[in-house]
């Protein structure tokens, strides 16, 4: 690894769309290309674009190759698709989420990782939206349950789900996490109890208005966050 990344430590990058520059684009793959051109929106675009940059220039200065030069498998366990969990050589554990102006990559050397990160919608109907994803006990323990309980909730829920790489082919009341109050732990996971066993959760600092938890399948022992503004600023990642 060439940028001192240690056993046990995981990092999490923060960028935005706006942070999205010409020359990433030279950094997608074949499929991501195709995956961008189908996205109608521009902002839709710099999002897909900005997250999949960042990732191969991350991945790349832990690894010591070129951006271009490494190598992703998104490789789908159930079809032909290529939208599976991102996969790295070396151990290298890697995770990607986004949403409205926020992108997160997770890397890490701790075990499997899963990283979530929601814009704070307003929900109507929050309740009946709580009920796809919570189980009883956590509603009843959460009532009134309101916006930044939830999106606590579901973004625990979900790294979890994309660190084990099961995904949201698990239904979500098969989950309980603490309470949003409470710092985060998985207290149950239908049918995985070694997942319960190994699995750290942490909460993040994605900035107002969003919620974030990373979900570490591992002794992880340090979890930082980073600005990656600079790095997809920086064009001699492009060569």
């Amino acid at each position: 690894m060439s940028d001192d990344l240690r056993p046990g430590e995981c990092r999490v990058y923060w960028a935005r769309p706006a942070d999205e520059r010409p020359w990433h684009q030279r950094l997608l793959s074949a499929g991501e290309r195709e995956r961008r051109e189908s996205l109608r929106r521009d902002e839709d675009k710099a999002r897909q674009t900005v997250a999949a940059a960042l990732l191969r220039v991350v991945a790349g200065r832990h690894l010591g190759e070129k951006p271009a030069a490494v190598r992703i498998d998104r490789s789908c366990t159930t079809c032909a698709v290529p939208h599976g969990r991102p996969t790295l050589p070396a151990g290298l554990e890697v995770s990607v989420s986004h949403s409205a102006d926020r992108i997160a990559v997770a890397v890490g050397l701790a075990g499997p990782l899963g990283v979530d990160v929601e814009h704070c919608q307003d929900q109507r109907d929050i309740l009946g939206v709580a009920r796809l994803a919570l189980c009883e006990a956590e509603i009843a323990a959460s009532a009134p349950l309101d916006q930044h309980g939830f999106y606590t909730y579901w973004t625990r829920k979900e790294s979890v789900l994309k660190a084990t790489g099961d995904g949201l082919r698990t239904a979500m009341t098969k989950i309980e996490v603490s309470l949003p109050a409470e710092l985060p732990r998985l207290h149950r996971y239908d049918g995985r109890p070694e997942v319960v066993a190994s699995a750290r959760m942490f909460t993040l600092a994605p900035g107002d208005g969003y919620q974030g938890a990373l979900t570490v399948l591992g002794p992880a022992l340090e979890i930082t966050e980073h600005d990656a503004a600079a790095l997809l600023a920086d064009d001699t990642h492009a060569a």
